[in-house]
């Protein structure tokens, strides 16, 4: 029987041009970068795979990478400059110190990329991909992260000031020491993130979840937490005199020797909460559930508490409202 040669459709077609046109960039840009070159603006490298390529130093102003793929490629030091990088994928990229400024990195992919040192001057971060991306000592001032995925990043000590974090996911994030004051954290996700030492002077945090979090000697200066989830949250040896706990959830939140003079918990859920030697002279504690609260050691000098608070709290060597001292639950 003769063999049947059935003609290759107009889309196969195209799609082996285009995938031979692909090869034959790539061979091009690696064998120009063996030999010295470092100039590449302006090239067409659309969905090219540069998978683990080594460009670092390299200027790639104004290059089209949409929907490349640099997964592991070494761009440190890079001009990425006004650069294309909508879908791209940088998973495990090394980006140290490169320059994204004015690039597009709509729905770019750069979990477990290495970031730090780069600049996102005029930069949407729309939709992109940080999971577990390192940015740490990284400038973000300004940026705008709005839904980005930063779960589990690396953000040590970064300067993430008048940042729009509104509605990412900073889920487990590690921001020691890093800068947030003004930032806009409406509705984001930092549940069991360490903000331990970092600045969150004048941030936006309404709709933000805190459950877990590590907030200890952090600049809280100017935070309203009203309705905010702080279950579980770590706020040990912070001076948060005058705060608005308002309607709050502080569930099984973690307060030893906290300074809550005359800081409002009206409806607040302090359910279980450790106030171990905390001083809350003159707080406002109307409405709140008290249930399991450990007031040992604590401060209620002059404090506002509904008439029974008393029932189902730990008192232990603590101050009363009245400047008395209650040894109720002590145990030799």
């Amino acid at each position: 029987m003769g063999v049947c040669k059935r003609p290759i459709s107009s889309f196969c077609y195209k799609h082996i041009i285009s995938m031979l046109n692909h090869i034959a960039k790539k061979r091009n840009l690696i064998e120009l970068y063996s030999q010295g070159e470092r100039n590449f603006e302006g090239w067409d490298l659309k969905g090219v795979d540069l998978s683990k390529v080594d460009l670092s130093n390299s200027i790639l102003r104004n290059t089209n990478l949409a929907f490349a793929n640099l997964w592991e490629a070494t761009l440190c030091d890079a001009d990425l400059s006004g650069a294309n990088l909508s879908d791209a994928d940088l998973c495990g990229a090394s980006l140290l110190d490169s320059n994204f400024s004015n690039a597009n990195i709509t729905r770019t992919n750069f979990s477990y990329a290495g970031l730090s040192g780069a600049r996102f001057t005029n930069v949407k971060f729309n939709s992109a991909n940080f999971r577990l991306a390192i940015l740490n000592c990284t400038n973000l001032h300004g940026m705008n992260f709005q839904g980005a995925n930063l779960q589990k990043a690396y953000l040590l000590e970064t300067n993430l000031s008048n940042t729009d974090l509104s509605h990412a996911n900073l889920h487990h994030a590690f921001l020691f020491r890093a800068n947030l004051s003004r930032s806009n954290l409406q509705n984001a996700e930092l549940s069991e993130a360490d903000l331990s030492e970092s600045s969150l002077h004048g941030a936006n945090l309404k709709g933000a979840n805190l459950s877990e979090v590590d907030l200890r000697e952090a600049d809280l200066d100017r935070i309203d937490f009203s309705e905010i989830n702080l279950r579980l949250a770590n706020l040990s040896g912070l001076n948060l005199s005058n705060v608005k706990f308002i309607s709050s959830n502080l569930s099984k939140a973690i307060m030893h020797g906290t300074i809550l003079r005359g800081a409002c918990f009206k409806g607040a859920n302090l359910w279980n909460a450790d106030l171990k030697n905390a001083d809350l002279t003159g707080a406002d504690l109307t409405g709140a559930d008290l249930r399991g609260v450990n007031f040992e050691g604590a401060n209620l000098k002059h404090a506002v508490l509904d008439l029974g608070w008393m029932d189902e709290s730990r008192i232990c060597q603590t101050i009363l409202p009245d400047g008395s001292i209650s040894y109720r639950n002590y145990r030799a």
